[in-house]
């Protein structure tokens, strides 16, 4: 019995414990919430010759490297990977489940391409098409230029070689008709005409506006005019990196209500070709914007004109991160438990000048053992 315990011993040391305690932890956020967050996903109607099924990417904000807005090097390595690393698993996951007809990203797909130069925008873009890469099942993909890609925002404006720049690399006009429905691109951020964004209306066919920014709120008499031109039927939008619904009439284009989707509400279904114009606001994808959550959009619109709506919300990375934060935490805290324990049983039980050299000694101990650790601290 005795020669068993002494192997036991042997077999599971401390150090083994606290990296089987890491890998757990490891495990449990990088791959049993994920897990446990798509079977969670709401299961949408079987696809059919009679709809169309969308997955609504917005505000991405791909990161790089040659940006100011990250830490200093070598942080920025490691900021830049585990946020690209989020919206690229988090995408893949909604590829898998939705298995959509068209992908549509809803504007601010970098973090910083509106300040780029043309070299620094174009190698950005392509590590964006890299970490979001698209099967080729997906019919069409649609890129809404955002804020962050042309301008629009504050003293960052809107240019025609920003514009041209931005549709050319994606290879994107601001049209697309796919089966029963039209979609049609409506810019936000400036004042320059939409010549090539016209469709002329068919009785029957679903006219989908697509939007950076949410059109039934913006005050500007030129955007609600052309809502109203366009014969909207339903609207999409992305930028307040938070899920809303906004309503109002198709005479009035101007939001008359206004509701969050709550996380807990898992589908909503709307009609287009009533009275009523529908706009919703799709979440960021990316955690990096500051939202504790983050999902993607998913919808599948119906030739009859419903339109159902969901998110399929991401694990949150913030509690991933204090999770990791607490186990290291804990980590470093077992490790000089007994150095500590140790130097106070000695100044309680033994005389003061004894204990002074003790603790020198013991000291001198820990700094040898925990070197690498000084060292970071």
């Amino acid at each position: 019995m005795a020669r068993f315990s002494v192997c036991c011993q042997r077999r599971v040391t401390k150090k083994q414990l606290l990296l089987t305690f890491m890998m757990g932890v490891v495990l449990y956020n990088e791959w049993l919430t994920y897990a446990a967050t798509t079977l969670s996903w709401p299961h949408l109607t079987t696809p059919s010759e009679e709809s169309v099924r969308l997955l609504l990417v917005a505000d991405p904000q791909i990161l790089s490297l040659i940006s100011d807005s990250e830490p200093i090097f070598p942080f920025s390595l490691i900021t830049v990977w585990d946020a690209d690393r989020y919206v690229s698993r988090g995408f893949q996951m909604a590829l898998w489940k939705t298995k959509p007809d068209i992908v549509v990203y809803l504007g601010d797909l970098l973090n910083d391409g509106s300040i780029f130069n043309d070299t620094d925008f174009y190698s950005t873009l392509q590590h964006f098409k890299n970490l979001l890469t698209v099967p080729d099942y997906v019919k069409h993909t649609i890129a809404v230029p955002g804020d962050n890609d042309i301008g629009g925002e504050g003293e960052d404006l809107v240019t025609p070689h920003k514009v041209k720049r931005f549709y050319s690399s994606l290879n994107q006009s601001m049209t697309l008709q796919y089966k029963f429905v039209d979609f049609i691109q409506l810019r936000a951020m400036d004042d320059y005409e939409f010549p090539d964004n016209t469709l002329a209306p068919v009785k029957g066919r679903i006219r989908i506006l697509l939007s950076h920014m949410p059109l039934l709120t913006r005050t500007k008499k030129r955007i609600r005019l052309e809502i109203i031109r366009q014969k909207a039927s339903f609207i999409f939008s992305g930028h307040d990196h938070d899920s809303f619904h906004f309503t109002s009439t198709k005479q009035a284009a101007h939001a008359h209500s206004f509701e969050v989707l709550p996380k807990e509400q898992q589908v909503w279904q709307y009609e287009s070709l009533g009275p009523l114009l529908h706009e919703i606001s799709v979440p960021t994808c990316s955690y990096r914007m500051g939202k504790l959550t983050a999902g993607y959009g998913a919808a599948i619109i119906e030739k009859s004109g419903r339109i159902t709506y969901t998110v399929l919300w991401l694990p949150s990375r913030f509690t991933q991160l204090w999770i990791y934060l607490g186990a290291l935490g804990f980590i470093i805290v077992i490790m000089l438990l007994p150095g500590i324990l140790c130097l106070l049983r000695c100044f309680l039980c033994r005389p003061v000048q004894f204990c002074v050299l003790r603790s020198n000694m013991i000291v001198q101990g820990l700094r040898k053992r925990y070197k690498w650790l000084l060292r970071k601290g």
